[in-house]
């Protein structure tokens, strides 16, 4: 059920969910962190994406429904957000959090949004590096071989990690 969450209070879980990291076979920490961001406000879709390779492709990590991971956005998004996940200069991925109500983000979920993402910059580089390397890695599966035939559709680039 969602009810609206103080930022400190959020902030604090996530800090929690990252410092345990205690990944299983069904649920990663990034999946909880989307868990909590959608529950604890009032965000219609949230996803993470990683940029890999060196084509800066962009590799969806998690999201927070079933929406398909090419769409710009949900039929029903009224307003969405987009917070680049950086650290020392280094630009790692994009928060990307959508709302189904216009004008739906203020300097309040600003600043929350971005602390997510300074705190998932430095779990992705550190701890969750494990996380970052299989999303490189199946970027690079997902690509067609050269010698390969090429079918007439473009490439899926992306693949979810986890998707609820």
């Amino acid at each position: 059920m969602k009810s609206y969450r103080p930022t400190r209070a959020l902030l604090t879980e996530i800090e929690g969910v990252l410092a345990n990291n205690q990944p299983d076979f069904h649920c990663s920490p990034l999946d909880q962190i989307i868990e909590l961001l959608t529950c604890g406000r009032y965000y219609s879709w949230v996803g993470i994406y990683l940029i890999g390779g060196t084509d800066s492709q962009q590799q969806l990590l998690g999201s927070s429904g079933d929406e398909h991971p090419h769409q710009i956005a949900a039929p029903a998004t009224r307003s969405k957000i987009l917070v680049s996940i950086k650290l020392a200069g280094r630009d790692l991925g994009v928060l990307a959090v959508e709302s189904d109500h216009e004008n739906a983000f203020g300097s309040e979920d600003r600043v929350l949004l971005e602390q997510v993402a300074y705190q998932l910059a430095r779990f992705l580089t550190g701890p969750g590096k494990y996380i970052a390397r299989k999303a490189r890695q199946n970027a690079v599966s997902a690509r067609p071989q050269a010698h390969a035939p090429q079918s007439a559709s473009p490439p899926k680039r992306s693949a979810a990690v986890g998707e609820k």
